[in-house]
């Protein structure tokens, strides 16, 4: 039971780094490595058996305060086997200012466990303040910040873009659901991974990213023009202090529909 529990942590610190992990910089290929449309998929596995999915899909472009933003969705589930013990059942819209790739505004509907909410998080970059809306209780919460804040799904399109920041370490302010925290990751260099929708013989290239500190999250990005994160490892904690390693892996890409140069391992990944 303490371990179903504890999926409610490893799912917040999916959102963490997936959110893991200015001027705009490009892809290799000289363009924008998504566009509207784009949809990514990722099933969640501990001790061999799957206990939950997230998807993150760049619904579109859009005006927000009369900034032009992209328009994030994102959903964090549980199986249903699963959600007999704990339920997880997260929306989010995620509004990512394009020009920084900064997120503005968050909106998280949420039910986890027996409690459920509607959260509202409005985020100035530049004074670090986020104004924490509190929709369902009814109040209003501000919040220091001493770094850039992302969110997980804001992060990935940030460091798809900007990924020569991480060649050595980066460090950032994690969105928590009432708080802020600061995390650091260190890029460990080039290795090869297995990915097993697109291939259990065939090697994938892919940068490590380790936390430092912290409970030691790894997080595997692709090194092609995509720069796709593929896996991620995070440990959590059992009784008697044993360990078990929650796995994420990618098991759907649908590019979007301005996208170009898609490499061909990314046709192998099955699409229902």
């Amino acid at each position: 039971m303490k371990f179903i529990k504890g999926l409610k942590t490893v799912f917040i610190f999916f959102w963490m780094i997936y959110s893991a992990l200015c001027s705009l910089a490009l892809a290799d290929d000289g363009s924008i490595p998504f566009s509207p449309g784009e949809k990514l998929r990722y099933s969640i596995y501990a001790a061999g058996w799957r206990v939950g999915y997230q998807t993150i899909e760049l619904k579109s472009i859009r005006k927000y305060n009369g900034i032009d933003v992209y328009m994030v969705k994102g959903l964090s589930r549980t199986t249903p086997f699963v959600s007999i013990f704990y339920r997880l059942n997260d929306d989010w819209s995620i509004f990512i200012e394009r020009s920084s790739l900064f997120p503005l505004r968050i909106e998280k509907d949420w039910q986890e466990g027996k409690k459920e909410g509607y959260y509202v998080y409005e985020i100035d970059q530049q004074e670090h303040i986020v104004t924490l809306h509190n929709i369902s209780g009814g109040n209003t919460k501000t919040i220091e910040a001493n770094n850039t804040v992302f969110d997980i799904f804001s992060l990935i399109y940030y460091y798809r873009v900007n990924h020569v920041e991480f060649e050595s370490s980066y460090t950032f302010d994690f969105l928590e659901t009432k708080s802020l925290r600061t995390v650091h990751f260190q890029n460990e260099g080039e290795v090869e991974i297995r990915v097993p929708q697109i291939s259990r013989q065939k090697l994938i290239a892919a940068q490590k990213l380790k936390q430092i500190g912290g409970i030691g999250i790894e997080i595997y990005v692709g090194t092609d023009n995509l720069k796709l994160p593929l896996k991620m490892i995070v440990p959590s904690i059992l009784p008697r202090k044993k360990v078990i390693d929650i796995e994420f892996y990618i098991d759907r890409y649908y590019p979007g529909k301005d996208q170009k140069n898609i490499p061909a391992v990314y046709r192998l990944i099955k699409k229902k």
